[in-house]
Order: structure tokens, then C-alpha cells, then sequence
């Protein structure tokens, strides 16, 4: 006899019960949870419905081609961009994946072809890419490169992560001119990372869910034999020292989010180890795909001391055509540096706002807005057309970014002809030498154009 529930609420009560029996750790409802919905795998382990279990990822053309122009625009500078997303966790560990994840149409393979299509295509447009995804299958058993209870990857997948990443870069022409440091590589303790999923997920399980438990290590250049540590990678130490050599140019800097910018994972470190080389850590926590990247390249630092590799970590999950197209037109105007066409500003005297003229641009240009050193993190660029139109364009910088006071802003969105002025609003006084320039784009570029 074929059973059948009398009611939807029959129904309900009768999947969350089977649910909460088939845990291993009774949860029940996790899919439901607004805050962060997710299914338990085998083994403990847990997957995001919204991230670890999507399939499809955001990456069009445009976003392929700009990454080939930010990519080329930085060769013009002497370096070379590493693009190294990081694979989601089901394709990384589909062998964790429950039988559940059918029923939200996850098919590995499908899965699987549409990350290895984003890093066709951007293979195929000139960016070196890394595969991750290939490092962490070779995961010993027992070996988890991802936590049990968390999205982030474990000092083990940092490790495999780190090795896919070096090999990239020792296959590169221009590593064998760069003077390598060995260093040395130490397991210190196993330390419990925090979690902000593994708290989410523990209210709606009853015993204790795995905790993010990894072993930690140190690295330190061979022949450093005092015990103290150096701070490798740490861009708020080595960076310092690093960037007082001007002579010398930077091996890699490292760019990304919180599976760059976590200690507990030795990540940049890890990279180190595998390639020889000086690693100096840019990552911002939250910054999410384009903080620390920005903060970066419109620095200072990057100006005055591009360095010879740079390697940009970032989720796959995260779309980078999220806010249009403006983030990587301005990531490609502040690595190329060509900016030299200087326009007259008026500058307010309450110092937060200046006006210039801006007639004779096109679409293809940016424009560079160096503030003298002010603090401000929003800035509003409000153009005006020949018979008098406005339109806002803006620029916002999270609170963990780095205040650089550098910020782009491409003439794109704006009239067949262009603007005649614009004036530009700070949330914090201009410095003491504010300057605008005119960046026109490389031929390569202009071409795209």
C-alpha cells in the first residue's frame, strides 16, 4: 500500500522528524535556517546550500575579459597576476556529499564541468589560473582540506592549496631570475579555529558538532636560528621591511580573503615554503572578492614596488560582476599607471569637494583621483553633460579596507559625448596636494574599447 500524508503540515512534521533521526548529531532544520541554510554530509561534515552546493557561478565573458586586461595591464608593470580561485567544498570533497544534495539538483558532474569551464576560459584569455580543485582531490584519506563544520580550508588544503600555486609559479619564465630564501616548515600545536557557521549550525543540532581543529605550523627561512618569529607574510610586518627595499623587487604578494588573511591556516607561509620565495600578505577578512586587491593596488606600496608575482585568491562563489563593471576597471587603470594627464581642480573650502573639467573624454578613460592622504572612504562623483544633465557615480571602501586615499572612477555610464565637469564629494577632508588625473588605456586595452 502506497502512503500518502492527509495534510502538508502531516507532511512537514513527518521529513523534519526523519531528518533529525538520520543526523548524526541531531540536527534538524538546517535547510531552513535563513541565516546560513545548509544539509550535514557524511562524516560529520556540512555543506552551505547557497555556495557549497550551487553549480552555477557567475563569470561572463566581459568579467573574463577584464580579468585578461587587469592581467596584462600588470605585465606592463613587470608582474605577473596568479589567479587562484578556490573551488567550492562539494567539488572538493564529494565524497562527504549527502544524498540529500540531489534533492536540491546538485550533480557533481555538471558541477565539476562548470568549474573547470571558468578556468578554461580564463586560461584561454591569458590569465594563469590555478587549479585547486585538482590539488585538494589528492587529499590523503583521513585528511580533510575543508573543516567538518566549516567553509574554510583547513592548514592541510592550505598546504595542497599553497603547492598547486608554486607549481604555477616555478613553471613561469621569469622565477628563475628572482634570488630564493629555503625556509623551514614546523608543526607547532593543533589549535581550534573559530566559526562562525559551526555556531550558526550548533542552534539547531542537540550534541556537539565537530569542532575546526588543525594543526598549526611555523615557518621561518632556513639559517634563522634565534626562535623569534619573523612574520612572514604578515603584510603589517614583512611588508614594512620589504618595501623599504626599493631596489629589490617583491617576489609575491598575496591578495584575498579569509583564506589568505587566517594565521591559523599558514597559508601564506605554505606558499613560501613551495616556491622559495619571499610571500608578503595583503589578505583582508571580509573584504570580500575585491578589498584587499583594491586596497592594494591603489597603494602606494604597489606603485612604487610592483612585485614580480601576484597572486589573487578568491572563491569561486563570489561574483565579481556583483557591482558592475566599475571594481575592475579600476583594479586595470591603478596597475597600468597611466595616468600622467594631469586636470585642474577647484577645491571647496571646507576641503570636501573639488570640480574639474573633464570635456574631450570618452568611455575608455578613468579618472584618477589622488586625495593628498585623506582618510575618506566614500567619494561621489557627480557629472555634468553639455545642456546641464547630472548623473552620480560613487565609490565605496569597506571600513577594513586600507584608507590609500587613491580611488578610479571610469567614464563609463555617462553620455554618447561625455561630461563636461564633475564634481567630486569626500566623507573626509582632502589632504594637503590633492591632484586629478586622466588615465588612458594602454593600445591593448584601447582595442577592447
Amino acid at each position: 500500500m502506497r502512503l500518502t500524508c492527509a495534510t502538508i503540515a502531516m507532511c512537514s512534521v513527518f521529513t523534519a522528524t526523519s531528518l533529525h533521526a538520520q543526523s548524526a548529531f541531531g540536527c534538524s532544520g538546517l535547510e531552513e535556517n535563513r541565516e546560513l541554510p545548509a544539509i550535514e554530509g557524511k562524516h560529520g561534515v556540512f555543506y552551505r546550500i547557497n555556495t557549497d552546493i550551487r553549480m552555477n557561478h557567475p563569470f561572463s565573458a566581459a568579467i573574463v575579459d577584464h580579468l585578461a586586461e587587469l592581467s596584462r595591464a600588470l605585465e606592463s608593470r613587470g608582474t605577473t597576476l596568479v589567479f587562484a580561485p578556490i573551488p567550492t567544498k562539494s567539488v572538493s570533497m564529494p565524497g562527504d556529499l549527502p544524498d540529500q544534495a540531489r534533492l536540491y539538483g546538485f550533480d557533481l558532474n555538471v558541477a565539476t564541468a562548470v568549474h573547470d569551464d571558468v578556468l578554461d576560459r580564463l586560461t584561454a584569455a591569458g590569465v594563469l589560473t590555478v587549479d585547486i580543485r585538482q590539488a585538494l582531490l589528492k587529499a590523503e584519506p583521513g585528511k580533510l582540506p575543508f573543516f567538518n563544520s566549516d567553509f574554510h580550508w583547513s592548514a592541510y588544503g592550505a598546504n595542497l592549496g599553497a603547492a598547486a600555486i608554486a607549481d604555477v609559479i616555478k613553471a613561469h619564465p621569469f622565477y628563475e631570475t628572482l634570488p630564493v630564501t629555503q625556509f623551514t616548515t614546523e608543526p607547532v600545536a593543533e589549535e581550534t579555529a573559530f566559526s562562525g557557521m559551526r555556531r550558526v549550525l550548533q542552534t539547531r543540532c542537540t550534541d556537539t558538532l565537530p569542532e575546526p581543529i588543525t594543526m598549526t605550523w611555523n615557518t621561518q627561512p632556513v639559517g634563522n636560528d634565534s626562535g623569534i618569529d619573523i612574520g612572514l607574510g604578515d603584510s603589517a610586518n614583512a611588508g614594512i621591511d620589504i618595501f623599504g627595499q626599493t631596489a629589490d623587487t617583491i617576489p609575491i604578494v598575496l591578495v584575498g580573503t579569509s583564506f589568505s588573511d587566517s594565521p591559523i591556516n599558514n597559508f601564506p607561509n605554505w606558499i613560501a615554503q613551495h616556491t622559495s620565495l619571499e610571500v608578503v600578505n595583503f589578505a583582508i577578512t571580509g573584504g570580500n572578492q575585491y578589498g584587499a586587491i583594491t586596497s592594494y593596488l591603489t597603494s602606494a606600496e604597489f606603485q612604487e614596488a610592483p612585485p614580480a608575482f601576484l597572486v589573487w585568491e578568491n572563491p569561486i562563489y563570489n561574483n565579481l560582476a556583483q557591482y558592475g563593471d566599475q571594481p575592475l576597471r579600476e583594479l586595470i587603470a591603478a596597475a597600468a599607471n597611466n595616468c600622467a594627464a594631469e586636470r585642474p581642480v577647484a577645491i571647496a573650502k571646507d576641503r570636501l569637494s573639488v570640480t574639474a573639467d573633464v570635456s574631450g573624454l570618452d568611455a575608455s578613460d578613468t579618472l584618477f583621483l589622488d586625495t593628498g592622504g585623506s582618510t575618506a572612504l566614500e567619494v561621489d562623483y557627480t557629472f555634468v553633460s553639455a545642456n546641464g544633465g547630472e548623473r552620480l557615480k560613487a565609490l565605496r571602501r569597506g571600513e577594513r579596507l586600507r584608507r590609500t586615499g587613491r580611488f578610479y572612477m571610469p567614464m563609463t555610464g555617462l553620455w554618447p559625448d561625455g561630461a563636461q565637469q564633475v564634481r567630486i564629494d569626500l566623507s573626509a577632508p582632502f589632504g594637503a596636494d590633492a591632484r586629478l588625473y586622466v588615465c588612458h588605456p594602454l593600445p591593448h586595452q584601447e582595442e577592447k574599447s
